[in-house]
């Protein structure tokens, strides 16, 4: 505090020089001393007041930049947290696709084997128709044939039997047939 004394003291003398010494020494001592009374005052009234100001001013920046390192970390936390999920999201993802081409690839193969079945089936099908079909066309067409070759039959003998020399063949042919039957 002295050396504050003498400074403010020294430099009270030398604005005085400057100034032409319109101020006589005493003079300015006396107001070099009741501006230091005056700072004084001042400090000892406002010391308390003023560090408590300068305090909470620092208190509050040092809490606000704590309070943004923690919001960063909580962000960058976050964020960390959004790009694991993203890569867990990307691998569940790609692990669908695969999955649904797996499906898809499969049912394809199900789904032509069952054409395949269905087919051979349907051939099958087909072939024992067309036998079952065949068998009755051969029976049907068997069967008129017959009865074509008896239409045809009776009708050559019909014919045949116009003739009386045939019909007298016929009766000496039925009559030894008889004959043979009743002797044996």
């Amino acid at each position: 505090m002295r050396t504050a004394l003498f400074l403010l003291v020294g430099a009270t003398f030398s604005f005085a020089a400057t100034e032409g010494g319109h101020h006589s020494p005493l003079e300015l001592f006396w107001k070099g001393f009741n501006i230091l009374l005056f700072l004084g005052a001042v400090y000892w009234f406002g010391r308390k007041p003023i560090a408590d100001a300068f305090n909470r001013f620092f208190s509050s920046i040092t809490e606000k930049i704590d309070e943004s390192e923690e919001e960063l970390r909580k962000a960058k936390e976050e964020l960390r947290k959004a790009k694991e999920e993203l890569e867990k999201a990307k691998i569940r993802a790609d692990e669908s696709v695969a999955l649904a081409r797996e499906s898809a690839q499969a049912e394809i193969e199900n789904t032509r084997r069952h054409a395949e079945e269905v087919a051979r089936r349907i051939k099958e099908k087909a072939r024992e128709t067309v036998e079952i079909e065949l068998k009755k066309a051969k029976e049907e067409l068997a069967l008129y044939g017959m009865v074509k070759a008896e239409e045809l039959a009776k009708g050559m003998l019909a014919e045949a039997f116009r003739d009386p020399e045939v019909q007298k063949r016929y009766v000496n042919k039925q009559l030894e047939i008889l004959e043979e039957k009743g002797n044996a």
